[in-house]
């Protein structure tokens, strides 16, 4: 006997079912019991065949997709990365400027050669803050 039908026999037994549940339960376990025919067997053998071919194509294009996408994408995500990283280096040499200013310091960006949003003047010796990039526009 196969398990599906013991743990009915249990279960009536347990007093779980009654025994017109369990009459019910071991007829619906036979129908599933059934062995599939070979045609039956080969055609799904043959769906499946099909289903794993047909996967297969679709990650191939997939793929294919993906390299084309990450070819048209790459350029631009290293512009855009270059640009975030002079805005911050610009944004870290104000920090710098405004941290000078605010200890009184007399050396500061050069309008010139600083992207200081409010630079101050040169100091005599013509000396910045580290700063010799020019301001973005």
């Amino acid at each position: 006997m196969n398990n599906e039908k013991m743990r009915v026999l249990d279960m009536l037994d347990a007093g779980k079912i009654t025994a017109e549940e369990a009459a019910k339960l071991l007829e619906a376990l036979k129908g599933t019991s059934k062995v599939m025919s070979k045609e039956t067997r080969d055609n799904v053998e043959e769906k499946l065949r099909h289903f794993g071919a047909e996967c297969g194509r679709l990650a191939r294009e997939a793929g294919a997709k993906v390299q084309e996408l990450y070819r048209n994408v790459e350029p631009k995500v290293k512009k855009a990365s270059q640009a975030a990283l002079e805005k911050t280096a610009c944004v870290l040499e104000d920090l710098a400027c405004a941290i000078n200013k605010s200890l009184q310091k007399e050396e500061c960006c050069c309008e010139e050669e600083c992207c200081c949003e409010a630079p101050a003047e040169c100091t005599e010796s013509g000396e910045c803050c580290g700063n010799e990039e020019p301001k973005a526009n």
